[in-house]
């Protein structure tokens, strides 16, 4: 497998690393460097950020109850299912 390099101001990644991604992988800066990954993975990965901010408004007086959070749960898990 060809390596790794850097070239000019960035990184030259071979595209059998990239193969199982997809034709369009999203990139984008974390802390520490980049992380690519698949159009799907990227969706999940918000989705998935979206409820966990959802499930720590509990703090506040007008929180979701044990059902409203079971629901949005059982939501996420529905759309994860139809996108396997």
């Amino acid at each position: 497998m060809t390596e790794l390099k850097l070239a000019g101001n960035g990184l030259l990644i071979p595209p059998q690393y990239l193969k199982e991604i997809g034709a369009e992988p999203c990139v984008r800066r974390i802390k520490g460097g980049l992380l690519i990954e698949s159009r799907h993975q990227s969706l999940a990965r918000e989705q998935l950020c979206d409820l966990v901010a959802r499930l720590r408004i509990p703090a506040e007086p007008d929180a979701p109850g044990e059902d409203e959070i079971a629901a949005l749960v059982d939501e996420v898990r529905s759309q994860r299912a139809r996108h396997r």
